[in-house]
């Protein structure tokens, strides 16, 4: 009766969710990955599951029961039901330990980390997700399964690390998973990384920053058509647009993330989606703001969301200000720092830096380990002698010193290698022969006995060499200061032309140069090129021109301009010389820029033609304003 029972189960469960799925509860050797590819289309489906779950029992099979437990908490902490999502992952990983089946174990013991985590109890989180990461790294041949509970770890902790703002050891692990998703080519892997790497720019106010990666993960959650990862993301640049001020560019990523969060029954989700409705409603001066924030509050206080709550508390003592509601605001405002102290207090630091000290110190007793297992096993293999124990002991012994060798020598390898670039970059700067005929040409002026342009130049001159000493260090600088420099190089540079050059430096007065950083020296090594490589090898009139104007909202655009013999003539003359000068300062310029902008740039040095006949040379170079 019993059994009949359960295949009328079965079979109704398979006919109300519309597939007739293979039953892989029979197959005792059945892997994670077998049943996870399966099953995953009923994860929503909770009469779907248990069925399978009694069909594992009913078939001794422990692996799939495992699988199937974990399927009801994962279920249930996406509903926000914590207690039963932690039962049912507490239950599969006691069933994972007792039978020994380590990969069960890792994923059992991250999923439990997971809740933790939702639930903002930041230290069994990082408890958990530190055992499994322990755990999954110690094996040596990791399957895809294992390699996904690796990144898995790595994000949750990354995620953790962010909510207690340490924005390095986050981003450390969030690149470690997203090397690993870009490895198996798990999508949603990738679209959940690049979220958590845009919170992290958020953190740090890099806004641009945040929306780029936001906007990534977007794009990986409409290919996977995820209702879940589109809320998430829709919020998050909604969010970013508001920070902005920008309301217009809010309210669409916002309007329906109440509907579509309700609609999956996440109360987490729905809890932010009301925040951060309520945040763009406070800016739209709708009176409905401060009910539709508290709503969400009231989700995040009785489900205890501690950083939604935080939030909510933020918004609505900035409300009760602007309305001069000053007790409320005050009192708001005091929940809010409360809530931010208890989850940011000393104490909690302190078991975070216990907990990874531990990990750190686990990690390296299971070095320890292996290395004395590999060492008894050479021995046991080669003999129990002791002198060749002791051979085995020594050899070891070099080994590591080899191998603290190696890396040692990569080490200094690559920090000459940034030396010898510091070192190319004062070279083209500290050129001898530009030092020595300005020196001689202010020499003349004295000898000539003309004061004011002695004078004159040499405090031109001292300028450029103190801003030589002082720049190579400070590695950039602002564009007001490196302008300056410019002129200060072509005032020197054109004494020495009897004054032939006429050059201009031309600023778009909206721009504001003090705030916009550019790699010191620059500019110089592109004015440089300019004279020695196009002007001087130029019969008459010799123009150059900079110009600095505003390319949009995000960009500065910056032309040095000349009408000198143009750039193929001089790389032609340049060759025939053996001159690589001017290479060098361009592959070193662009190294610079991407140290300092990533690929935030645009750098085109192009020719310059009337009527087939190359005319001089333009460098169009856009930087970002911050």
């Amino acid at each position: 009766m019993k059994s009949c029972a359960c295949l009328i189960c079965f079979l109704l469960s398979a006919l109300f969710s519309g597939q007739s799925l293979p039953d892989l509860t029979r197959n005792r050797s059945v892997t994670f990955a077998q049943l996870d590819s399966t099953y995953r289309s009923i994860s929503a489906d909770t009469a779907a599951i248990n069925t399978y779950l009694k069909l594992s029992r009913k078939n001794h099979n422990e692996v799939a029961e495992v699988f199937f437990l974990n399927q009801l908490g994962s279920y249930f902490r996406d509903k926000s039901t914590y207690a039963k999502a932690d039962f049912y992952h507490r239950k599969a990983l006691n069933l994972a330990t007792r039978i020994n089946h380590r990969e069960q174990i890792i994923i059992s013991t991250n999923l439990l980390g997971v809740v933790y985590r939702r639930k903002d109890e930041i230290l069994p989180a990082i408890e958990y997700h530190q055992k499994a990461l322990e755990m999954a790294e110690s094996i040596s041949q990791p399957s895809e399964t294992i390699l996904r509970n690796i990144a898995i770890s790595c994000n949750s902790l990354g995620n953790v690390y962010l909510t207690m703002n340490q924005l390095e050891d986050a981003m450390t692990y969030f690149q470690r998973s997203l090397e690993i998703e870009k490895k198996i080519n798990n999508l949603l892997g990738l679209a959940i990384n690049y979220h958590n790497i845009g919170g992290i720019y958020e953190k740090q106010n890099d806004l641009d920053g945040a929306l780029y990666n936001y906007r990534q993960s977007l794009n990986y959650n409409h290919e996977l058509n995820s209702a879940l990862g589109k809320i998430i993301c829709n919020n998050s640049i909604g969010g970013i647009y508001l920070k902005k001020g920008e309301t217009a560019e809010a309210a669409p990523y916002l309007a329906h993330t109440i509907a579509e969060s309700e609609k999956i029954q996440d109360e987490f989700y729905i809890s932010i989606s009301y925040i951060h409705t309520g945040w763009l409603q406070m800016q739209q001066k709708n009176p409905r703001a401060e009910q539709t924030i508290k709503h969400g509050l009231s989700i995040a206080e009785r489900k205890g969301f501690t950083s939604s709550q935080i939030e909510a508390y933020d918004l609505l003592s900035q409300l009760y200000q602007e309305q001069d509601q000053l007790d409320s605001a005050l009192a708001y405002y005091k929940k809010y720092a409360e809530e931010k102290e208890l989850l940011h207090n000393e104490s909690t630091f302190r078991s975070i830096s216990d907990l990874k000290n531990r990990y750190t110190l686990e990690r390296r007793k299971n070095e320890i380990n292996a290395l004395q297992l590999q060492q008894e096993q050479m021995a046991h293999q080669m003999s129990t002698n002791a002198q060749l124990y002791t051979a085995a002991i020594i050899l070891l012994a070099f080994l590591a010193g080899l191998y603290y060798f190696y890396t040692r020598q990569k080490e200094l390898k690559q920090q000459k290698k940034l030396l010898q670039m510091e070192q190319d970059i004062l070279n083209l700067q500290m050129n001898p022969h530009f030092i020595f005929n300005a020196l001689n040409s202010i020499k003349a002026f004295i000898v000539k006995n003309d004061t004011h342009q002695s004078v004159y130049y040499l405090n031109k001159f001292s300028k450029i060499f103190r801003n030589i000493l002082t720049g190579i260090q400070k590695k950039e600088t602002n564009l007001k200061e490196e302008l300056e420099n410019v002129e200060n190089y072509l005032s020197i540079e054109n004494m020495r032309f009897g004054g032939a050059i006429q050059y201009t430096i031309t600023i778009d007065e909206a721009l504001d140069t003090e705030t916009i950083k550019i790699p010191s020296f620059l500019l110089q090594v592109f004015a440089e090129n300019a004279v020695w490589h196009g002007l001087a090898l130029k019969e008459g009139e010799k123009k150059l021109s900079i110009t600095v104007s505003r390319k949009n909202d995000r960009k500065a655009m910056i032309e040095i301009r000349d009408n000198g013999i143009g750039l193929r003539e001089a790389s032609r003359l340049a060759e025939r010389n053996q001159n690589k000068k001017e290479s060098l300062g361009f592959k070193i310029s662009r190294k610079r820029l991407e140290r300092l902008y990533a690929e935030d740039y645009s750098l085109r040095i192009t020719d310059l033609e009337t009527d087939g006949s190359e005319t001089g040379t333009l460098v169009h170079l856009e930087i970002p304003y911050n």
